[in-house]
């Protein structure tokens, strides 16, 4: 086995061909370790950083990757960082879950790089990932004072059986809110205005005329109450109109919408990887807010993910109350910081609360 440090984006681009295949066999089988999302991030967020790629061989083919970059030391720190982190929900090291000796080739080279970085700031990490004790191995013989944190949980529903079976489970109160918001809705044009009546879309592909309607959205929704969208954010607008659109177009993208006439008013953008679809951002018109339209738009994106056979869905990270009413199942996300990152990420928790960092002290626990 050989590693080789992959310094540049033409060098990263090869990479291609083997990147989501390594991915899959991985337990960072994520939608944002795949190479769409991760080389795309890099083409919008990777100036003035040195991009830190290592990739371990076999018989001339990659076998393990270490998708890494590092701050530039002029502006930020130069702590080693996953790619996509700030948008990324989930990262590691990639590679095969039976090759521990991939992951320390890896480890290896990266100690040996030592001279490069100064400390550490590796966040979105789950709790049971099998890269953990090879960090640690990073963190002491690398000589770097850092301490796990817990970033936040990410609830998440297996999907078993059909969808009126689990819907049921739900209980009347919710079901009858859904059915009463549907109902109030219609009745508010006596349901005879042709056009008006909400009308659920699967939506598999997108394009910037509907990347500009969530933008618009996401700009009524913040004016109204606040709400942070990273469509309203540069560079994140144009990170996302190029990958969006890229990931559609090989069957990674599910988005679901509510229009009413030819009006958005609700959607749920998620992924679909391996089987597993992921929610990743969400918003509605607060016009209607009454109406509970992003709880219908959701009702009706799980029903979808349930009747395709997906076997699990993904809320990702956060612990909005909203999640908390389909599942009680959460996974844990850890950072790895050095002790500078580690009490900057301690001072932006403003109101600390349900999402505050924690220091991890030994196991973490869920």
């Amino acid at each position: 086995m050989e590693t080789r440090l992959i310094e540049d984006s033409s060098a990263f681009a090869l990479l291609e061909p083997f990147w989501n295949r390594i991915v899959v066999q991985s337990a960072a089988n994520t939608c944002h370790s795949t190479f769409e999302w991760l080389f795309t991030w890099w083409k919008y967020f990777g100036a003035d950083r040195r991009l830190l790629l290592i990739a371990a061989y076999e018989d001339g083919v990659p076998v393990g990757l270490a998708p890494l970059y590092v701050g530039n030391g002029t502006t930020e720190p130069r702590d080693l960082h996953f790619l996509g982190q700030g948008l990324s929900d989930y990262a590691d090291f990639i590679t095969p879950r039976d090759r521990s000796d991939v992951t320390e080739a890896l480890v290896s080279a990266l100690l040996d790089l030592r001279l490069s970085w100064d400390g550490m700031d590796l966040e979105e990490i789950r709790a049971e990932s099998p890269s953990r004790g090879f960090l640690d191995g990073v963190r002491e013989e690398g000589s770097v004072p850092a301490v796990w944190q817990t970033t936040v949980q990410c609830p998440y529903l297996p999907i078993e059986g059909g969808w009126e079976a689990f819907y049921a489970t739900m209980g009347k109160g919710f079901r009858h809110e859904v059915r009463n918001k549907l109902n109030r809705w219609n009745s508010r044009s006596n349901g005879r205005i042709e056009g008006l009546e909400l009308r659920y879309a699967d939506r598999r592909e997108v394009d910037n005329a509907f990347v500009d309607e969530v933008v618009a959205l996401s700009g009524e929704r913040q004016s109204a109450d606040g709400h942070r969208s990273p469509f309203l954010n540069h560079p994140d607008q144009e990170f996302l109109r190029e990958v969006l659109p890229l990931m559609g177009r090989r069957n990674q993208l599910r988005v679901g919408e509510l229009r009413s006439g030819n009006a958005l008013l609700a959607f749920m953008l998620g992924y679909q990887w391996q089987g597993v679809v992921y929610t990743w951002n969400t918003q509605y018109d607060p016009t209607y807010a009454d109406y509970s339209l992003g709880r219908i738009v959701l009702v009706s994106f799980a029903e979808q993910s349930f009747r395709e056979g997906c076997h699990e869905l993904d809320f990702m990270r956060g612990e909005e109350p909203y999640k908390f009413q389909w599942t009680t199942l959460c996974r844990t996300n850890l950072a790895l910081r050095s002790e500078r990152s580690a009490q900057t990420a301690g001072d932006m928790q403003a109101s600390p609360g349900p999402e505050a960092v924690q220091v991890v002290q030994g196991e973490t626990s869920s």
